[in-house]
C-alpha cells in the first residue's frame, strides 16, 4: 500500500479519536455548573498581562562595563553558581507567577460564581422577628434574638452571590431594612443592628410583604426566623417558606406576665383608687409558679401578694389604694426563673381626676336617682347640669348623657349614655313602656364579673319592672328578672350604653340599699373609662402612638431591669410608644406605655429538637455555589508570597 493511501486512512481515524475525546470531555464539564461573574465589566483588565509579557520578550541586553578587579564577582559566581538553562527556567516561571497574580486579581474583581444544584432559588427574603418575646433569654443569657443573628450569619455566609436578598424585620409594624440586593455585606450590618423592642407581633402583614418581595424575582425562599411560626403560613409557586425556630426548649422557658391593667377612682370614696390587674402564667411553665405580686408608690412597697399560678392559668385581682393624685404607680409580678422581663412591670401616675359633667335630663326625675348622683357630687367626683326636654339639645358638650323617663327623638352619638327607664325607642335603644308596673322579689346576676356589678349585692336586690327592653346585638344583658332583661350594658357604633328597665322609687328595697348608688356610679365611671381626658389617665399599648403637645417629651421608661430617663423630641404631636414606662408632655400632661399581651407573655418553646433552613443535602449543593472571590483573593497573596520567597531568597543573577 502506498504511503498517501495509509495516510487517508489514518486521517479518519484521528478526526473520529478527536470528536470521541470531545464528547467524553463535554460529558465530565457537563457535572461542573458553568461559571459566571457578578460584575463581568472588571474583566477587561486581563489586558494587563500584556505588560510582563512585553517586559519579558524585550528585556534589555547586558552591557559590558570595564571595572578594575573582578575578584567581588567572582566570589558571586561561586555562591550563586547556575546552569544557563535554570536561569530561563526560573524567568518564565516568574513570568508565570505574575501573569497568575494578575488573572487572579481581575476574576476577583468580577466575582466569579458557579451556579449550584438542587433547589437554589433567585432570590431570598428573610423575615426577622424583633417583637417582645424575642427577648426571652436562655440559661446562658442569650436572648432569642441574639441567637437568630448568629444563626443567620452562619447561613448567610454559604449563600450564594447571585441569589438576591431582602431583609423584612416586624414588630407591631413591619419595616422592608433592604430591598433587593446582592451586597451580602449590607446585609449582615443591617441583621447586626436589629434591636428587640417591647411590642406585640403582627406577623400576617410580614409574611404579605416577604411574598411580594419574593414575587419580583421568582422563584425565592422567605426564610422566617422566629420564636413562633405564622400559624397557616405556606409556600406557593413563587415563594416556598421555611421556618427557622429559635425559641427556648422544653424546660426552659418559664414566663409569668401582667396582661391587662386599669385604675379608676374608687366609687363613693375620697382618695381611694381600684387599681384591676391580670397576671398571666404561660403555658409552657413545666409546672406550678410561685409568684409574689409586689405594689409600689414612687418606689416605695405598699402591697405583697403571694400568688401560686399553673402552666396557662391567670388570676385576677382588684387592689384598693390610698395615694395622692399624681403619685408614680408601679406592679411587678416576680417569679423565679423568669425568662422575659418586660411583661413583668406596669406603671401609671395615680389619675389626675377632673369632676365628670353628668347631663342629667328626665322627666319626672327621680329623687333617688337624685340622691345617688347627689353622693358623687358630695366626693366632687362630679358636676351635675340638671334639665329636661326644653334644653335639649345642648350647648355645652358634657362628658355623660343621662336620660331618664325620656329620650330624644334624635339620638345623639358623640358622648356615652345612661339611660333610665325608658319610655319609648330612640337610637339603639329599644324600649317599650308597660302599661301596668311588674314586681320582681329578685334579680339574677348573668354576668356577676362585669364592671358594672362591682361591689353591687345582688342577693336582696327586688325591682319594679316598667319597661320591656329588646337586647341589640351588641348589648348584653347584666339583670334578669323572670324572664326580662331589666338590666343591658354594652356599645352600640362605638357608643357605650347602660340601660335600666325599672324605677327605683317604685322598686321595694333597692332605694334602701346601697346597691343603687353604686350601680350609678360605676354606670358613670364604665361609660366614661374609654375617654382619656375624662378619667384623666392615658394607658396605652406599646407599638402605638399617642398625640401630645410639640415639642420634648419626657420618658421614664423600663429596659427590664431598671428604669432610665431620657428626652425625645415630638415635633409633629405624635409621639411612638416603642418602650414600656411613662411620658410626660410639654404641657405636664402625663401617660404610659404598656405591653399587655396575652400572646407575647405567652413564651413558646421548640416544637422540634432543631429547625434547619435547607436539608443537608441541598445545604451542601447551596455551599458549592458559593462564591469565589475570596478564594481568589487568597491566591494572589499566594502567589506574591512564594515568588517573594523564589526570587529573593534564591535570587536570579
Amino acid at each position: 500500500m502506498a504511503l498517501a493511501d495509509i495516510r487517508r486512512v489514518r486521517a479518519p481515524l484521528g478526526v473520529l479519536e478527536i470528536r470521541v475525546f470531545l464528547v467524553q470531555w463535554d460529558l465530565v464539564i457537563s457535572h461542573f455548573p458553568p461559571m459566571s461573574f457578578l460584575t463581568p465589566q472588571w474583566l477587561h483588565l486581563l489586558w494587563l498581562g500584556l505588560i510582563p509579557v512585553a517586559l519579558y520578550l524585550f528585556r534589555r541586553k547586558a552591557k559590558r562595563v570595564r571595572v578594575s578587579t573582578l575578584l567581588f564577582f567572582r566570589s558571586l559566581a561561586r555562591e550563586h553558581q547556575e546552569s544557563a538553562w535554570l536561569r530561563r527556567l526560573k524567568r518564565l516561571l516568574s513570568l508565570l507567577l505574575t501573569l497568575l497574580v494578575i488573572l487572579m486579581a481581575v476574576l476577583a474583581l468580577g466575582r466569579p460564581y458557579r451556579e449550584a444544584g438542587g433547589e437554589v432559588p433567585r432570590s431570598l427574603v428573610v423575615m426577622l422577628d424583633r417583637s417582645a418575646s424575642m427577648a426571652a433569654v436562655d440559661g446562658e443569657g442569650m436572648s432569642r434574638l441574639e441567637v437568630a443573628k448568629g444563626l443567620l450569619r452562619e447561613r448567610l455566609k454559604a449563600l450564594p452571590d447571585n441569589v438576591i436578598t431582602s431583609l423584612v424585620v416586624y414588630d407591631g409594624k413591619v419595616e422592608v431594612a433592604q430591598s433587593r440586593s446582592t451586597n451580602r455585606r449590607e446585609l449582615l450590618r443591617l441583621v447586626n443592628e436589629v434591636r428587640v423592642v417591647p411590642v406585640e407581633d403582627k406577623v400576617d402583614g410580614a409574611l404579605a410583604v416577604a411574598k411580594r418581595l419574593g414575587a419580583l424575582d421568582a422563584p425565592s425562599q422567605i426564610w422566617h426566623v422566629s420564636d413562633r411560626a405564622a400559624e397557616g403560613a405556606v409556600g406557593d409557586e413563587d415563594s416556598k417558606y421555611r421556618f427557622v425556630d429559635v425559641a427556648l426548649k422544653q424546660g426552659e422557658a418559664v414566663n409569668v406576665g401582667i396582661t391587662a391593667f386599669q385604675i379608676r377612682p374608687a366609687p363613693m370614696a375620697r382618695n381611694r383608687y381600684e387599681a384591676f390587674v391580670e397576671v398571666a402564667a404561660s403555658g409552657s411553665n413545666a409546672g406550678l409558679v410561685q409568684v409574689t405580686l409586689e405594689t409600689r408608690l414612687d418606689g416605695r412597697p405598699v402591697q405583697l401578694r403571694e400568688l401560686e399560678m399553673a402552666p396557662g392559668s391567670s388570676s385576677r385581682l382588684v387592689l384598693p389604694l390610698d395615694g395622692g393624685r399624681g403619685q408614680r404607680l408601679e406592679m411587678e409580678a416576680k417569679a423565679k426563673g423568669d425568662v422575659l422581663a418586660w411583661d413583668n412591670l406596669v406603671m401609671s401616675p395615680l389619675p389626675e381626676v377632673r369632676p365628670l359633667v353628668v347631663a342629667w335630663l328626665a322627666k319626672e326625675p327621680d329623687p333617688f336617682t337624685e340622691l345617688a348622683l347627689s353622693s358623687l357630687l358630695a366626693e366632687e367626683r362630679i358636676q351635675v347640669l340638671k334639665g329636661g326636654e326644653k334644653d335639649w339639645p345642648l350647648k355645652d358638650k358634657p362628658d355623660l348623657y343621662v336620660f331618664e323617663n325620656w329620650v330624644p327623638e334624635t339620638w345623639p352619638t358623640d358622648r356615652p349614655a345612661l339611660v333610665l327607664n325608658p319610655p319609648t325607642a330612640s337610637g339603639p335603644v329599644l324600649a317599650r313602656r308597660l302599661d301596668l308596673a311588674v314586681p320582681h322579689e329578685a334579680v339574677r346576676a348573668v354576668q356577676p364579673e362585669h364592671p358594672l356589678l362591682f361591689r353591687v349585692v345582688n342577693a336582696r336586690v327586688a325591682v319594679t319592672q316598667t319597661t320591656v327592653l329588646n337586647v341589640a346585638e351588641t348589648l348584653e344583658t347584666l339583670w334578669m328578672a323572670g324572664n326580662e332583661p331589666v338590666l343591658v350594658a354594652g356599645e352600640a357604633n362605638g357608643q357605650r350604653l347602660v340601660i335600666t328597665a325599672f324605677q327605683p322609687s317604685k322598686s321595694e328595697q333597692l332605694a334602701l340599699l346601697p346597691a343603687f348608688p353604686l350601680l350609678v356610679g360605676n354606670a358613670i365611671y364604665w361609660c366614661v373609662e374609654g375617654s382619656g381626658d375624662a378619667m384623666g389617665l392615658r394607658a396605652k399599648h406599646t407599638g402605638g402612638m399617642a398625640e401630645v403637645k410639640p415639642g420634648e417629651v419626657k420618658w421614664q421608661w423600663w429596659d427590664g431591669n431598671e428604669f432610665g430617663e431620657t428626652m425625645v423630641e415630638a415635633k409633629s404631636g405624635w409621639l411612638a410608644l416603642d418602650r414600656v414606662g411613662l411620658f410626660e408632655d410639654g404641657g405636664g400632661v402625663m401617660g404610659s406605655s404598656l405591653l399587655l399581651s396575652a400572646r407575647e407573655s405567652e413564651v413558646p418553646v421548640a416544637v422540634a429538637k432543631e429547625s434547619v433552613i435547607v436539608e443537608d443535602g441541598e445545604k451542601e449543593r447551596w455551599a458549592v455555589g458559593g462564591s469565589w472571590w475570596a478564594v481568589l483573593l487568597w491566591g494572589v497573596l499566594g502567589m506574591l508570597l512564594l515568588e517573594s520567597w523564589l526570587f529573593h531568597r534564591e535570587a536570579v543573577y
